[in-house]
């Protein structure tokens, strides 16, 4: 009994705290994409006089873009790893999967042709070209996995989609850690932008094998036309 009423307190516990973690990570993400939102506004908001805190930008439309596009994946992709709403509602997550992908295909497309615009040296425009060209393709092999109902693959591929999507969080902190360093701005700023969704993928993928044992393919909702 006394066994049995520990299990129970440990999965209870455990189940709290695995929803806990996951609303800190979706506010986490909420936060940047409403953030990404406020750029893409303020750029829209920017010619007609009414925002003057806009920086410039080599292509607006594209930023526009990608910034508008952008917030909809952060906040959608999370929705994909929650299993409440898996297990509950596989409805709502078919539909946050296709706004999801539809959303990083737009994003990821617009970032590769800020990219090659960007007003920064070539080193930092080649890390972003690399980072969106990943970026559109893990994202595409998860939605074909998923078509083929290889589940285990779709998962895995999803999870190194949104490592890279996570980018603009681990950015946020890596610029202004290496740019306040002795490093030259030329080899700081390109470095920062690489360790940002490089390490993201690192852990993408140490989190992949430390959990695929543990995943059943009766979770996930086939993607439906």
């Amino acid at each position: 009994m006394s066994f049995s009423m520990s299990s129970t307190i440990r999965n209870t516990t455990g189940g709290f705290l695995k929803q806990l973690t996951w609303w800190i990570f979706f506010l986490l993400c909420t936060f940047y994409g409403i953030f990404a939102f406020s750029m893409g506004i303020a750029e829209i908001l920017s010619p007609l006089g009414w925002a003057t805190d806009a920086k410039f930008r080599a292509v607006p439309f594209l930023f526009i873009v990608h910034a508008l596009s952008g917030g909809v994946a952060l906040i959608a992709g999370p929705l994909q790893f929650n299993r409440t709403l898996l297990n509950k509602n596989r409805q709502l997550h078919r539909l946050s999967g296709r706004i999801y992908v539809y959303a990083i295909w737009t994003a990821s497309i617009s970032a590769l042709g800020n990219a090659i615009f960007f007003d920064v040296t070539i080193p930092a425009r080649i890390v972003f070209g690399v980072l969106a060209v990943l970026w559109f393709t893990a994202t595409t092999i998860a939605y074909l996995r998923v078509r083929k109902r290889k589940i285990r693959e779709h998962r895995e591929w999803m999870i190194r989609s949104f490592s890279l999507s996570f980018f603009v969080v681990t950015f946020s902190f890596w610029v202004p850690g290496l740019t306040g360093t002795n490093l030259p701005d030329e080899v700081a700023y390109p470095l920062a932008v690489f360790l940002s969704w490089f390490l993201n993928l690192v852990f993408a993928e140490i989190w992949i094998r430390r959990t695929r044992d543990r995943f059943s393919t009766t979770e996930l909702p086939i993607l439906e036309s």
